[in-house]
Order: structure tokens, then sequence, then C-alpha cells
């Protein structure tokens, strides 16, 4: 709301909102050394599913999806049925909802006066939908052009921009790569992920590093060949 006080405009698109549901789930088992995601379109569509665990039997259990690619069904619903089909004689101890935003910074992150960091200027990754680390680093870059610019004198829209630059250069340009990517990767269904998950698994686990990786998914999937020029092109 911020920006849009100060003129900027921040919408976002309906098929750039996650709608995210995350139950505490106590009483279940898990490794608890290993995190999970489940990218399908059952539970998750146009996002995915995570367990991410807490402490001895207790674990974040949670999904992110796009409404306009479900079936009517709000998170919470699609959560139900998550947890119902992996932690049946789980206890659900708490819940947090909200929306994520996995679009690319927007166009202008500045006016006179006024610099927009972390959610409010959409600079969270579009792939994973992480937003947190980023928005320190944008906190960090903004206290040093907000000290700056009062040093000089000046904080006009014009000064303030170098803000914006130098925060594309960190990380901005690289969200406009994984958008891309994003957007390649909800063309594909869950046959398609369930193929290239038995192949990583074929790598020996000594082995799986990302590059071996991508480079097995290429030669065994040439169809993802599209899907990597959108990330480099």
């Amino acid at each position: 709301m911020v920006g849009r006080w100060a003129g900027l405009d921040t919408r976002v698109a309906s098929r750039d909102m996650e709608s995210c549901a995350q139950y505490v789930v106590s009483n279940i088992a898990f490794d608890p050394d290993a995190i999970y995601l489940h990218f399908t379109g059952r539970w998750a569509p146009g996002g995915y599913g995570w367990i991410f665990p807490k402490s001895v039997g207790v674990a974040n259990v949670g999904l992110g999806m796009v409404a306009l690619k479900g079936d009517g069904r709000n998170a919470r619903q699609y959560l139900d049925e998550y947890v119902a089909r992996y932690f049946p004689q789980g206890t659900v101890v708490g819940l947090t909802v909200g929306g994520v935003i996995v679009a690319t910074t927007v166009k202008r992150t500045t006016t006179d006066g006024v610099m927009l960091a972390g959610d409010a200027a959409h600079m969270i990754n579009p792939l994973s939908g992480g937003g947190i680390v980023n928005a320190m680093k944008a906190g960090r870059l903004a206290g040093r052009h907000a000290a700056a610019s009062l040093a000089e004198g000046d904080t006009s829209a014009r000064r303030l921009q170098r803000y914006h630059d130098d925060w594309m250069a960190l990380l901005g340009d690289d969200h406009l790569k994984y958008y891309r990517l994003k957007e390649a990767l909800t063309r594909l269904d869950d046959a398609f992920f369930n193929k290239l998950a038995r192949t990583v698994n074929a790598i020996p686990l000594e082995k799986r590093t990302l590059g071996r990786i991508f480079a097995h998914a290429l030669v065994n999937h040439p169809q993802l060949i599209p899907v990597a020029a959108r990330f480099f092109v």
C-alpha cells in the first residue's frame, strides 16, 4: 500500500500471486535432516508443497498454489487433503495463511523521498517464492542509499534511482530469468516431473552436482531445452 500511496504501480497479475497455507503438525514421522518438496498439480497447482522439520515429530507442512490453475478450492482445502494423505495421524497445532507474489521487481521502486524494499517491491524469487533473504539484502541496500542521499541533501527520485539500479544488478536481473523459467516449468505436467526425478535419482549421490543433474536432464529429456533457453536468453 505504501508504494501505491506514493504513486508507484505495485499491482500484481492474478497468475503471479500464490495463495499459501501452512500447518504446524506434530506427532508425525519424517527424516529430520531432510526437507520435502512436492511439485504436483494434485495438491499445489502452479506451485509446490513442502515439509520443513522444526523438531522431533514436528514440522511445517504447507503449500502454495495459483488459484487460476486450481479447481475452485482454496489453499487450505488443498492443504487439508495433502496432510490427510501424508500425515493422517498428525495433530495440527498451528496455521498460517497468506499470499506470495511470484512476479518480478516492480519497474519503479523509488520516487521522491521513497524507496520500496522486499515484498512491497515484489523482490521475491519468482521460482521458489522465497523472499526473506532478498528483503534483508534490499533493506540493507536501501539503508545505505538513504544515508548517502541524506548526507548529500538530495532525496529526489533521480538520486534514489541508484538504489533501484543497484538492486537490479544484485538480484533483480536474476529474478527476470527465474520468472521466465517459472513460466516455462508451469507448462510441464506431473508425469514429466516424475520422469525427471527418476533421471536425477539414477545419478549416484556422490556425483549428483547441479551441473551433472542439468546435463543429464537435457540429454534424457530434450523437451527441456526450450525451458533452459528461457533462463539463459
